[in-house]
């Protein structure tokens, strides 16, 4: 069996994560969903209503009306249990969503048997994450020490008061105790919460990690066998006409934006002094267009502002407009000059003539150009966002 060496791809963790196993800290959950309950109950005024009520039967010696005192008691319930558990729900959802990326494990609400097999049980409990677990309950064991140690020297006449105190004022004062119980230990276990989160996501990307046949399977899965994507390109080309293919091969260039909008530039100046839309089409046809236009020898200029005016203001077969004329031209002029410092650049030494006959015609025909870049290139030209 390989080493898992590589680091897994995105797919691998939205895969794994539609089956419950993302990264999650569960001790964080619970540290929010207690702290989020517990400031709940002791700010929330249903509490001290359902306080006042208790203390108005003590005072009023048990002679209240039992059904309507009943009425009042499952009410004041429901106003204090409905919010805190909807707090609740929200305060332990909230932290898992945010860990997982928002990705709902829909594949781990199926049956899975394997869970139920002992073998894999047992290989857990020699686990990193047994290990991790075990050291973790110290730790915690540890801060819960320290922090009722801090509790006791801080209220102890608190506590000792509580001897000889009011029975109606002690309410108040287990309040303020139980708060300041929660957020010490809370403020005890902060260190342990945030070694545990980070000892958790290292755990979970080593049990992500993929080997190379695995990427290699993965990205030939994402990217499509290259005969299949010769076929998707022969596809392309067939949905466009012969009249289209004959417009693309006539065209000086192809504006492109660069999946949605391709427009042919039609210029012949002993012609027509102005530049013409031969083609203009969108999506899968424009991704055709490009193709054959790089198939058959046709300039491709990925220019997006330009190309996204043309579209939103002309018709095919139509002159392109004063207000985009003299862009075009322009593109034009710099596409002339490209082609023949290419030329130039690949005209061979005197001797031996026969080689001289081999770099005739280099020109930036067929390619994807760089306007910015000033030679023919596979680059795009990047004048505007992408649409």
């Amino acid at each position: 069996m390989s080493n898992k060496t590589e680091q897994p791809t995105r797919k691998r963790l939205q895969d794994a994560a539609k089956k419950g196993q993302s990264f999650k800290s569960r001790d964080l959950v619970v540290a929010c969903l207690t702290l989020c309950g517990v400031a709940y109950l002791v700010s929330f005024g249903s509490l001290v209503e359902l306080m006042g009520a208790f203390r108005q039967v003590i005072a009023g010696g048990f002679q209240q009306d039992m059904q309507g005192y009943a009425q009042a008691v499952v009410w004041l319930g429901i106003k204090l249990l409905l919010p805190i558990f909807l707090l609740c729900i929200v305060a332990s959802a909230l932290p898992s969503l945010l860990q997982s990326g928002f990705v709902l494990a829909s594949e781990a609400l199926k049956l899975n048997l394997e869970a139920l097999n002992p073998v894999n049980g047992f290989k857990k409990l020699f686990s990193l994450r047994t290990v991790k677990e075990a050291v973790k309950a110290l730790l915690y064991l540890a801060s819960f020490v320290v922090a009722v140690l801090v509790l006791w020297h801080k209220h102890k006449a608190l506590l000792f008061a509580q001897l000889n105190g009011d029975p109606m004022g002690m309410a108040a004062i287990w309040r303020e105790l139980l708060l300041a119980l929660v957020l010490t230990c809370l403020g005890c276990i902060v260190a342990v919460l945030v070694l545990d989160a980070i000892a958790e996501y290292f755990l979970f990307m080593k049990d992500m990690k993929m080997d190379k046949q695995e990427v290699k399977r993965e990205m030939k899965e994402q990217e499509g066998n290259p005969e299949i994507k010769s076929r998707r390109r022969e596809a392309h080309m067939e949905i466009l006409s012969e009249q289209v293919k004959s417009d693309i091969e006539n065209s000086r260039l192809i504006v492109a934006n660069p999946t949605h909008i391709a427009v042919g530039i039609y210029f012949k100046p002993e012609l027509l002094p102005i530049p013409f839309i031969s083609v203009m089409e969108t999506n899968q046809r424009a991704l055709a267009v490009r193709a054959y236009a790089e198939k058959v020898g046709v300039p491709v200029v990925r220019d997006i502002p330009l190309a996204r005016r043309i579209f939103a203001s002309h018709r095919r077969y139509s002159l392109v407009s004063l207000d985009e004329v003299e862009e075009v031209l322009r593109l034009l002029m710099w596409l002339e000059q490209v082609e023949n410092a290419g030329a130039e650049a690949s005209e061979p030494a005197p001797e031996p003539p026969p080689q001289a006959e081999q770099g005739k015609g280099a020109s930036a025909a067929g390619s994807v150009v760089d306007k910015s870049a000033g030679t023919p290139a596979s680059v795009d030209k990047r004048d505007g966002q992408e649409g």
